[in-house]
């Protein structure tokens, strides 16, 4: 893939987008929750959400420069971002059925790991030795979360890993997102695709919602898309290092939202794991304002 998800590089707009998202996922866990307490099932779950917020982008088509940036994007690019964030958001989904927020949002602190080796790997991104060392105290947190035992780790853990491996590749797909294509496509080709992808998956297995069920519906439709377009502009705009870094604080309002919302609250071991996970994110939010510029954008396509 040519080109540079880069538009410009302005941290603060990308650092205050991340923070944003810090409290709007803890937040999307609740709604996922009280679904499932409805006897919503993960796939209608997904389904109307990603029908919902599809909806809500579509008047927006024919709004500004939209129109032209969905025609002229690149196809094959959002095909592969779609992909990698389709796949992702169901692991998640399914797991916050069970899991205590905190636990899955930990859990999900390895993603800055994976999203780090593949920007080495893929994009020569440099990382100092205090860097690496930071994700191996993160890693070590998130092992004493998982609490692994000689039968392996939990179903829902599980998933929640592979969401996380997922997760690194979706950020390293909007991060080198050609610069021709807008915030306002990536939103639009990956809602399409949610909307495509869970809509054939529900086929036969969702009817139309309960009406207690709706006012969540919404929420999480709107929360979902508020998510996806401050992850979009956080990547597009900022360091993968320092925006991996400030995602650490979304670990304190997922336990405390947990404990206020849904009286969730970790056992000794959870904490300790936890604790190792935030000093993993503080060092690297140090080391990370150290790290090179960016390399500077290449031109919009004609």
């Amino acid at each position: 893939m040519s080109g540079s998800g880069v538009v410009a590089a302005r941290p603060v707009i990308g650092a205050t987008a991340m923070l944003a998202n810090t409290i709007l996922i803890p937040i999307m866990g609740v709604a996922i929750k009280e679904l499932t307490a409805q006897g919503v099932g993960t796939v209608e779950m997904l389904a109307w959400r990603a029908w919902l917020t599809f909806g809500l982008l579509l008047p927006l088509l024919f709004w500004g420069g939209n129109l032209r940036a969905v025609l002229t994007a690149d196809k094959w690019a959002h095909v592969i971002h779609a992909s990698f964030t389709v796949a992702t958001m169901a692991c998640f989904y399914y797991a916050l059925r069970t899991m205590p927020i905190v636990t899955v949002t930990a859990i999900n602190f390895s993603t800055p790991i994976f999203t780090l080796i593949g920007a080495r790997l893929l994009y020569g991104e440099r990382v100092s030795p205090a860097g690496w060392g930071a994700m191996a105290l993160g890693f070590a947190g998130t092992v004493l979360v998982l609490r692994p035992d000689a039968s392996g780790i939990g179903t829902d853990a599980a998933v929640v890993l592979l969401g996380s491996a997922l997760g690194a590749g979706m950020n390293l797909a909007v991060r080198r997102m050609p610069a021709r294509s807008s915030n306002y496509a990536v939103l639009f080709y990956f809602s399409l695709g949610g909307a495509v992808v869970y809509g054939l998956a529900a086929i036969g297995n969702t009817g139309l919602p309960a009406a207690g069920a709706w006012p969540w519906f919404w929420v999480l439709a709107g929360i979902a898309l508020g998510v996806h377009t401050c992850t979009t502009i956080a990547y597009r705009v900022s360091s993968s290092v320092l925006i991996g870094a400030l995602d650490y604080a979304r670990i304190l309002w997922a336990a405390l939202i947990g404990a206020l919302v849904l009286e969730e609250v970790p056992d000794l071991v959870d904490g300790l794991g936890i604790l190792l996970i935030v000093a993993s994110g503080v060092i690297v939010l140090k080391v990370s304002t150290r790290r090179i510029a960016p390399a500077p954008p290449q031109p919009p396509a004609a």
